[in-house]
């Protein structure tokens, strides 16, 4: 059977019933997370412009989170998409940023389509081991040396997905969904650092929900788009080396579940990879009391230095995506916040006048801790601190009440703390849901 069509009939035979009770959880708790990160994007620069432009056209159709105002479904996608992507608080997997992009589309279509919780929980997961497995074909890392951003590249075809599974397409319209997805994947990593790079969730959430309502009335791709000759792997993907490429270790995995040991949680609103170096600053700073004055430099020592992180920041966005800003920031103020990411902070002399102290090395003997170690010189020390695995990684799972806490924290500042703790309790039993309007229409109000 050809790739696409065994990643079809396994996307519309996924059931509650058939995944596994921790899966679940996390998968709630995604959602959860990046409504809340979606909320905390309103009123940040990329959200109010994308939001403008949406107001200029008529529709009715779906939410906006924290506005009022109603749209298009695909157009709510890119929205709340670029919402979610604004501070780059949002949550990561093996495929990029999942949430950001499955989320809006499961709201979108599914508050259009009025569909249950149940349907939406189950077309998040869909989507969420749909975007695993087409990263088992292609390793996130290979994507990225070719200047392409993952999130945006995987993000159509997941999209498409959760629409799809909403819209309740046969095997066949979701196979003709992610073709015509796959026509609008991409995204270049040399716009981060911008607002071109939030951007990139609510583009790609916007395509697959476009692709599927496509898909619905009848209009064709080709069937065979993802895997065959010159389709998303040959051509997008692989760049045209299709040689090595091994479809078969996508459909191998399914069925597995994988969003309990892949799901990602941030902390700190910024770069996944910096999280851990931001723990290990404030260890460090809460450890000697020592302080941006006393320290000669500051060596950000990593095995593996991804090439956008080679990038000196030069603005609060661009700070985002590197490591010594964030780091300074930990070790000055004790504390990685929203605000730490403003212009006004960025531009304090008490940081500018020490950021040269700071350089990031790809060292593959920083093998102090498992993601590195920040090598001190201070007061004619070498302090040694490792990065460890940062709490939220699948592999250091944060407890839900954590996660609970986020999401209220980011919410409150929109809807009120009223709001904030009603709409965590009914996320938090979304499965029992007979719509999600009730709860867009709760996000919707400001305080």
């Amino acid at each position: 059977m050809a790739f696409g069509a065994t990643l079809a009939q396994y996307v519309t035979s996924v059931t509650l019933d058939k995944v596994p009770q921790r899966d679940i959880e996390v998968a709630k708790l995604a959602i959860l997370d990046q409504i809340g990160v979606a909320l905390a994007g309103v009123g940040e620069a990329p959200g109010v412009k994308v939001q403008a432009l949406v107001d200029r056209v008529a529709g009715n159709e779906a939410s906006v989170l924290g506005s009022p105002r109603k749209t298009s479904t695909w157009l709510a996608a890119l929205v709340n998409g670029t919402l979610g992507h604004t501070l780059d608080f949002d949550d990561c997997s093996s495929f990029g940023h999942p949430s950001v992009v499955l989320v809006p589309a499961m709201l979108a279509s599914g508050e259009t389509r009025e569909r249950s919780g149940r349907e939406l929980l189950e077309a998040y997961i869909a989507g969420y081991e749909v975007g695993e497995a087409l990263s088992r074909i292609v390793p996130r890392r290979a994507d990225q040396f070719h200047g392409l951003h993952s999130t945006a590249l995987f993000g159509p075809l997941t999209s498409a997905t959760v629409s799809g599974k909403l819209l309740r397409l046969d095997e066949s319209q979701q196979r003709h969904a992610w073709g015509i997805a796959s026509s609008q994947s991409g995204g270049i990593t040399g716009n981060f650092g911008t607002h071109t790079k939030p951007l990139h969730g609510g583009i790609a959430s916007q395509a697959g929900v476009m692709a599927a309502e496509l898909a619905a009335s009848g209009f064709e791709a080709n069937l065979d788009a993802i895997d065959g000759p010159l389709g998303y792997i040959d051509s997008v993907v692989a760049a045209g080396r299709m040689e090595g490429v091994d479809v078969n270790k996508a459909t191998a995995g399914l069925a597995q579940w994988h969003i309990a040991d892949t799901w990602r949680l941030k902390k700190y609103p910024c770069g996944y990879i910096a999280q851990g170096a931001i723990d290990a600053a404030l260890q460090f700073r809460e450890q000697t009391g020592l302080q941006l004055d006393n320290l000669t430099s500051v060596e950000i020592r990593v095995p593996h230095l991804q090439p956008y992180f080679r990038v000196r920041p030069t603005g609060e966005f661009s700070g985002k995506f590197g490591y010594e800003y964030p780091v300074a920031s930990a070790i000055l103020d004790g504390r990685v916040i929203k605000s730490t990411f403003s212009d006004q902070a960025f531009r304090r002399p008490d940081i500018q006048g020490h950021l040269g102290k700071f350089r990031t090395l790809e060292d593959p003997a920083a093998t102090d801790g498992p993601l590195g170690v920040l090598v001190i010189e201070a007061q004619g020390k070498t302090i040694r601190q490792p990065i460890e695995i940062p709490l939220g990684d699948h592999r250091r799972p944060a407890p839900p009440s954590q996660v609970v806490e986020k999401y209220i924290r980011n919410a409150q500042e929109v809807v009120g703390p009223e709001v904030a703790g009603k709409s965590a309790r009914m996320l938090q039993s979304i499965e029992t849901l007979p719509s999600i309007r009730p709860v867009l229409d709760m996000l919707a109000k400001r305080a």
